[in-house]
């Protein structure tokens, strides 16, 4: 059970929170996925939807961070999205 909050907690994206997860994830899939240019092919061994949620929208975080601070270093802005994983659950929980 660990590994699993591990993961989650790394498929964040910093205080965007779970609430931007979501946001991210659907614009990447209408983008990606809906006209079919993220293909299983692409994404093995993961699932699609697993390396959208696991790989891009971590991704996705990362560059928006980045640009939120004035086109600061990835490396930087990764940091950022790793320490402010707690604050973005709170302040930005997703609420259906």
């Amino acid at each position: 059970m660990p590994y699993l909050i591990n993961a989650f907690y790394h498929t964040q994206p910093g205080y965007y929170g779970p609430k931007g997860a979501s946001i991210i994830s659907a614009v990447l899939l209408s983008r990606l996925m809906a006209p079919g240019i993220l293909t299983p092919e692409m994404t093995k061994p993961l699932g699609t939807l697993e390396y959208l949620n696991q790989v891009l929208v971590p991704e996705v975080g990362i560059r928006l961070i980045s640009q939120d601070r004035g086109g600061i270093s990835l490396d930087e802005a990764g940091e950022i999205m790793k320490d402010s994983v707690e604050f973005g659950m709170f302040v930005h929980e997703e609420i259906n």
